[in-house]
């Protein structure tokens, strides 16, 4: 009994599934195309198509975190870029350097950042661009989800 309702489920799944797939196909016109077509004084006409305008791409908007922050340890021309990877924030400077010693022992150059509420965040890149703050949180995401752009407030 449990079978042929297991089977049921499994062949209506597949049915349901098979019939939703409806292909999406794009369709262009192209622009300058002349149609000459008959009309019924038996001389040609010249159709002319409209031109497709094309809506210009958005930018997308910058999702920053602003905040005062200052290098716990190390280096202060670090900070040359604008925009911070953030990868970790934690209340223990331990716990960050342990991060950040993980991340460097990759081949990535990690700081850890301290901010004005004494959290510790572990910044695994920093750019002059956004768009390329927002690429490498895009090839990092599977192993730091929570990772977010951080940007000193002035």
């Amino acid at each position: 009994m449990y079978k042929t309702i297991r089977l049921f489920l499994i062949f209506a799944l597949v049915a349901v599934s098979a019939s939703s797939c409806k292909s999406k196909q794009k369709v262009a016109e192209i622009t300058g195309a002349n149609i000459t077509v008959g009309s019924t004084n038996g001389t040609p006409t010249t159709v002319t198509p409209a031109p497709v305008t094309q809506t210009p791409t958005v930018a997308e908007p910058e999702v920053t975190r602003n905040e005062s922050f200052s290098l716990s340890e190390g280096d202060a021309n670090a900070f040359n870029s604008k925009y911070h990877v953030v990868v970790g924030s934690f209340k223990s400077q331990t716990n960050a350097k342990g991060l950040q010693a993980t991340l460097n022992a990759e081949g990535n150059k990690a700081l850890v950042v301290i901010n004005e509420q004494g959290m510790f965040r572990v910044i695994i890149a920093s750019y002059n661009e956004y768009v390329q703050a927002k690429s490498r949180i895009s090839q990092i995401q599977d192993r730091f989800a929570d990772a977010w752009v951080l940007v000193q407030k002035q």
